[in-house]
């Protein structure tokens, strides 16, 4: 993006949070990184190679609550995309199936006797209901917040642990890069040859 000046309109940081459990569970297990780290990294390489002004941010990964969206906006997000909590809503209950078609709420089956669970005109509701508390639940985050828009979150807004005696905000918790200062402008070389 530097040496071409071509940049996308849009990046989407998903984790490896494993969604529903649609992906098998050595992928959820052992591969990707968490969103929150993933989104952090971008949006701070964004900043520190001047692109950040230039690129939209999203995110996914275990997004359910108001706070979750609050969160993730607050470490660089523009927008959040969100799936689990609806999929709660419509009644997902995570038997972890859905990539072998033998979801048992009809979910996420193509399998006709269990699509018959699903009684649209009651889960159209459920799924209406909840998309409104959630972004009324944001509105009051922000409101509390004394903010005026989730646009204006930062880190230093949200508090994290980092032992058992001490609670540092997310300023202090993670690495970030300063506008052209700290990100490299050329791919860093490595330092010992392949196959030693």
């Amino acid at each position: 993006m530097l040496k071409t000046g071509i940049t996308p309109d849009f990046i989407v940081v998903d984790g490896k949070e494993g969604g529903t459990g649609a992906a098998p569970l050595e992928f959820m297990d052992h591969l990707g990184m968490p969103m929150r780290e993933g989104l952090t990294f971008v949006h701070s390489a964004l900043i520190g190679s001047n692109l950040r002004d230039k690129i939209k941010l999203g995110a996914a990964g275990k997004i359910v609550s108001g706070f979750d969206m609050a969160r993730v906006m607050a470490l660089g997000a523009d927008w959040c995309n969100a799936a689990r909590g609806f999929m709660f809503a419509v009644g997902c209950l995570q038997s972890q199936q859905c990539h072998a078609d033998r979801c048992p709420t009809g979910v996420a089956t193509q399998d006709k006797l269990h699509q018959r669970a699903i009684v649209l005109s009651d889960k159209s509701v459920r799924v209406a209901h909840f998309h409104r508390e959630t972004v009324i639940a944001l509105a009051e985050l922000i409101a509390a917040a004394g903010l005026n828009h989730p646009r204006e979150l930062r880190p230093y807004h949200f508090m994290r642990r980092t032992g058992p005696d001490r609670i540092v905000s997310f300023t202090e918790s993670i690495a970030s890069w300063s506008p052209a200062s700290s990100c490299p402008a050329r791919p860093i070389q490595a330092s010992r040859k392949p196959g030693r």
